[in-house]
């Protein structure tokens, strides 16, 4: 994640919506001040196994993204596939909160699948919140674009479940 090198040694930075923590034990085994929430107890549960079994320090906790009280300011804010599976209201509500408790300088790494591809059968009724193509860039428009990527890729999920997703991701900093 080309942001960490940018952030002070001291940054407090929250992988929101982290599943199974891939971005946060990263982020915890650079040393950052490490927080990570998730719906998913199984998740929470992984993280916390892992990052005991690394030595590494992670504040993680169940929690719905929606509830989410931002109890501090964070330096680094990643948000990576799980905007999409809120309605639109919601996510948009919650991309304020995030700017709002994000300082002067600080990023956000944010990743959504949009409606370029349709949304796959066998997950039908759980992306209420799909983005337009190019609709991401729209809530950063008042910050610094550092990177953005649109692609549309395969997935193949156990069991063999395969599909096509598309999806946008923005690096912005806060001016």
């Amino acid at each position: 994640m080309v942001v960490a090198a940018r952030l002070p040694p001291s940054a407090h930075v929250l992988d929101l919506g982290c599943g199974e923590g891939r971005n946060a034990l990263y982020l915890a085994d650079l040393g950052f001040q490490t927080t990570a929430i998730d719906i998913s107890r199984s998740g929470i549960e992984k993280v916390l196994t892992v990052a005991d079994e690394r030595g590494l320090r992670v504040n993680a906790s169940v929690c719905d993204m929606r509830d989410y009280g931002f109890p501090r300011p964070f330096d680094l804010i990643v948000c990576q596939g799980c905007l999409h599976l809120i309605c639109r209201n919601e996510w948009e509500a919650l991309l304020e909160r995030m700017k709002t408790k994000t300082p002067n300088a600080g990023f956000h790494v944010v990743g959504v699948f949009t409606d370029t591809v349709p949304e796959p059968e066998d997950q039908r009724g759980l992306m209420v919140g799909l983005f337009k193509e190019g609709g991401l860039l729209e809530h950063y428009r008042d910050w610094e674009l550092l990177d953005w990527a649109s692609s549309v890729f395969d997935h193949e999920h156990p069991g063999g479940i395969r599909h096509k997703h598309a999806a946008n991701r923005v690096t912005a900093r806060r001016p």
